[in-house]
């Protein structure tokens, strides 16, 4: 008997674009974004790719994408992605998504796949448990906590269909998830919204006697043991102001709008 093994992506069909390799779990958190046709949409930390095609499949090629990325040998494989698929409607670059709000914004929907500590998928990379310890956790959360308030910041909050942000990482660490959104509600004029997800664990309002923002029991958790794919975390939220609290020019906008206050010479 002959027997012949062919990987799957090495088929005629993967590679004339019919379809792409990822786990379940990367398709949450672009189920959560819900993008629409005709928008203006960022992937702020889009390689390899399988998430941003997957938005691009959903606006049905139409609208603006960019997909941006700060690590160049990873851009490889979004490029190829991008071409191997045949999406039209995506823009590819190279920056540190920390610094994405000055060179662009305005966006109707931003996805954060936040880069984290892959504590959800030591069920397929044991090296994980090795590799990483508390220094590598509060290094990524503090990445993650810039990245989170520059994502809001390119977000418009005057969007007539979205105004809205999605963070994701593949991590179950609380200092990456929940403690991530709670910073990012604290700093910006957002607030948690229910994902869609119709399946997946509260997020956590309540850990280790430390008390979060109670909004977060709408974020999800999903883990290898319950839900049979990859550990994730998925939050969505909604912002519903461009200003930044704090900020000299929200000083400025709360003493104009304050017929109480009068100038002084």
């Amino acid at each position: 008997m002959l027997v012949i093994c062919l990987c799957v992506g090495a088929t005629p069909e993967y590679m004339a674009g019919h379809y792409i390799l990822q786990g379940a779990s990367s398709l949450l958190p672009v189920m959560a974004l819900a993008p629409q046709e005709n928008e203006r949409i960022l992937d702020m930390c889009a390689a390899p790719g399988g998430k941003t095609t997957y938005i691009a499949s959903l606006m049905k090629n139409t609208g603006v994408l960019v997909a941006n990325d700060i690590n160049k040998e990873r851009m490889k494989a979004l490029v190829a992605n991008v071409h191997r698929l045949g999406v039209l409607n995506t823009i590819i670059c190279q920056y540190d998504g920390r610094k994405l709000p000055k060179v662009m914004s305005g966006f109707d929907r931003v996805l954060l796949d936040a880069p984290c500590s892959g504590t959800g998928v030591i069920a397929k990379d044991g090296s994980v448990k090795t590799s990483k310890d508390e220094k590598d956790i509060k290094r990524c959360a503090h990445i993650q906590k810039e990245l989170i308030l520059a994502a809001i910041d390119c977000i418009d909050a005057r969007s007539s269909t979205g105004g809205c942000l999605v963070y994701s990482t593949c991590s179950v660490m609380v200092e990456e998830n929940e403690a991530v959104i709670d910073y990012a509600l604290s700093k910006r004029n957002v607030k948690v919204v229910a994902t869609g997800l119709e399946f997946g664990a509260e997020g956590f309002g309540r850990f280790r006697g430390k008390c979060c923002h109670p909004s977060l029991k709408q974020t999800k958790r999903f883990y290898p043991h319950t839900h049979n794919m990859d550990g994730f975390f998925v939050a969505k939220l909604k912002k519903f102001s461009n200003k930044i609290p704090g900020s000299t020019e929200d000083q400025k906008d709360q003493l104009s709008d304050n017929p109480d206050t009068e100038e002084t010479s």
